[in-house]
């Protein structure tokens, strides 16, 4: 079986590469690899199946007459030849390393990632977006299929070289659609290697780093690399073992699997109980809803990853499928508690406009059986299934007030029902993801794709989530201070909201102008409170609201004002100024949701013998002007 590498060379003065440069991109440690690995693979979900993605890491390792074999098949000489020339050099510490552990050990370490009921490496070399070109020839291209895909930059699949000791994988598939891509039959296999600008030794030519394993074939363009193809593909599949079952999808196999942040080199099972872990953590809303499944498989046993392998995720996982059925307040250890926080995405680059949309973030009060390791932290994701970041908040919890939240945005809200606001929030949110997609922030792609106010709408979210966690985790009736329990046996602390409503005159009937949401806390010395403003009406002429705090005697009479000293919003469309003891809150005509938050002047230590901390009531009294009328 002939098999060769074909590496593009360069004249003098062509461009030189020192390395892939996707690889400083990521932090490359394994939670990281599988991360990327899983989310690649679940964005390739085919759109007309009905069965989960399943993805199924394979750790194996060569000796003796296997490894021969696995040589003899990969053209390993040819291979090395090019490697040894990168090792020579000042940038080839790592390979030289590889090179000699292998040859002291005689293993070659082997890790194969196939994924199954995905669209496979559809199109042709020719194609300026398809699967196939995005892995094989491109760099920093994603070929992702809609707007709702984990990514969009292409720098995720830079882990398969960075974890392999040659920066060399093979890639074996079976395509969703061949009529569409090429005349040929699954399965395609083809290798590629990522190597600096190098020269074989004794020779003359420079070569540009790339080189692909494949069938060579000479085209009216010049030499090109060809995938091979049916039979063929299927014994050269055998021989490196990369076989799959002729079901769509990929099998990447990265050669001389190693973690390149570690020293030391780990047993298979301590790495698949990491994989199995690592999937789960950031997966485990795909899992949920039974649109992925993982499993490692190692020559000692399988692996798979469900929740039940990693206790972490669970109390995230509770308050998720509660998000619509739980209680109003959190009073009790594993009650569930949500608020539906309202966002509001600016139009598109083209002027095309969005729809407002709706993100759930639900909580859970902490149970002594959950596992803390990530207590009080927020797990947001959206619709790829995908946890973004685990968003700390720890600030956010009073004294025995501990929590587990879920941020679901996107089509995540309501899986297989998104309205249009889900699907375009998903998109937005997309967008706003850096190449390592741990975080959603102002990115140039959000800049690229809507207009301005996009940097506002990231932030705002942000906020309403931070807002939102202090009205879920505060103490019900008694509030969310941190003042001593004595005090507030003594002293109950509660918020009040005052709602007003416009008569609607075809009907006669009463009819709610706004839809409001506040909640007030003491804090060390003084009242911080928050609250937010929707108008129900489809379009307004202005909006103006008076907030006020008045405190509450035991027997439900208005006592006096507690002064306001501070109030704010991150809305260039709203005004907020403190007049008196009041705050006053005015918004430009058309504006949707208003937040704001701000906070009273201090309370001193008299009023708490006084008694006059205690009960207090927030007051938000709107006014909003409809073609021409005042509600």
């Amino acid at each position: 079986m002939d098999s060769d590498w074909f590496f593009f060379d360069g004249g003098p003065g062509s461009p030189r590469y020192g390395g892939d440069p996707t690889k400083h991109a990521f932090k490359h440690d394994t939670e990281t690899f599988v991360r990327e690995v899983l989310q690649n693979a679940n964005d390739q979900a085919q759109e007309d199946s009905d069965g989960s993605v399943e993805v199924h890491f394979r750790f194996l390792s060569l000796s003796g007459s296997d490894l021969e074999e696995f040589q003899e098949a990969i053209d390993w000489d040819h291979l090395v030849d090019h490697v040894e020339s990168v090792a020579g050099t000042e940038r080839g510490r790592g390979y030289r390393q590889f090179l000699n552990q292998l040859e002291d050990e005689d293993e070659l370490r082997l890790l194969v990632i196939e994924d199954r009921n995905t669209t496979g490496l559809t199109g042709s070399w020719e194609d300026d977006a398809s699967n196939y070109t995005a892995l094989v020839r491109d760099e920093l291209y994603s070929s992702k299929q809609d707007d709702t895909a984990g990514g969009s930059y292409g720098l995720g699949k830079s882990v398969l070289w960075t974890f392999s000791g040659l920066s060399t994988a093979v890639f074996n598939s079976v395509l969703s659609n061949e009529s569409s891509s090429t005349d040929h039959s699954s399965p395609r296999l083809i290798g590629r290697t990522k190597l600096p600008t190098h020269r074989t030794p004794g020779g003359d030519v420079q070569y540009q780093g790339a080189g692909w394993l494949c069938d060579v074939k000479e085209t009216p363009g010049g030499v090109k690399p060809r995938s091979f193809w049916d039979k063929e593909a299927e014994h050269r599949a055998e021989k490196l073992h990369v076989s799959r079952p002729q079901v769509s999808g990929t099998s990447a196999m990265v050669v001389g699997y190693r973690d390149p942040t570690r020293d030391t080199r780990p047993e298979f099972e301590e790495l698949a109980e990491e994989f199995v872990t690592a999937a789960v953590k950031y997966f485990w809303p795909a899992i949920h809803r039974g649109d992925l499944e993982v499993v490692v498989e190692t020559p000692g046993g399988t692996h798979e990853a469900t929740s039940d392998a990693c206790p972490m995720v669970e109390p995230f996982g509770r308050a998720y499928s509660s998000r619509f059925h739980g209680g109003d307040e959190l009073e009790q250890p594993g009650d569930v508690a949500s608020r539906t926080l309202g966002v509001r995405i600016p139009p598109r680059a083209d002027g095309t406009p969005t729809a407002n949309a709706k993100a759930v973030l639900s909580g859970r009060l902490a149970a002594p059986t959950d596992d803390f390791t990530l207590l009080n932290h927020v797990a947001m994701f959206r619709g790829a299934g995908m946890v973004v970041k685990y968003y700390d908040q720890s600030r956010v919890a009073p004294r025995d007030r501990d929590f587990f939240a879920v941020l679901a945005c996107g089509e995540a809200r309501t899986p297989g029902k998104p309205s249009k606001g889900d699907v375009e929030l998903d998109r937005f949110l997309r967008f706003a993801e850096p190449p390592t997609h741990d975080e959603w922030e102002s990115t140039e792609n959000l800049k690229k794709h809507y207009q301005r106010g996009y940097r506002k709408a990231v932030v705002r979210l942000i906020d309403e989530v931070r807002e939102g966690l202090r009205n879920l985790v505060s103490r019900p009736i008694r509030g969310g201070g941190r003042l001593p329990d004595s005090v507030l046996r003594k002293f109950p602390i509660h918020s009040h909201n005052t709602y007003e409503r416009i008569k609607n005159d075809s009907s006669g009937s009463n009819e709610a102008a706004f839809d409001l949401n506040g909640s007030a806390s003491f804090s060390r010395d003084r009242w911080k409170f928050y609250g937010s403003i929707e108008p129900l009406s489809e379009g307004h002429d202005g909006l103006t609201a008076t907030v006020g705090l008045t405190r509450m005697a035991e027997d439900g009479r208005e006592v006096s004002n507690i002064p306001i000293t501070e109030i704010q919003t991150e809305s260039d469309s709203v005004e907020c100024n403190v007049g008196g003891e009041n705050a006053r809150i005015v918004a430009e005509p058309d504006t949707g949701h208003v937040v704001f938050s701000g906070q009273s002047q201090k309370v001193g230590n008299r009023d708490f013998s006084a008694g006059r901390v205690g009960e207090i009531r927030l007051e938000i009294d709107t006014e909003v002007q409809v073609g021409g009328e005042q509600a």
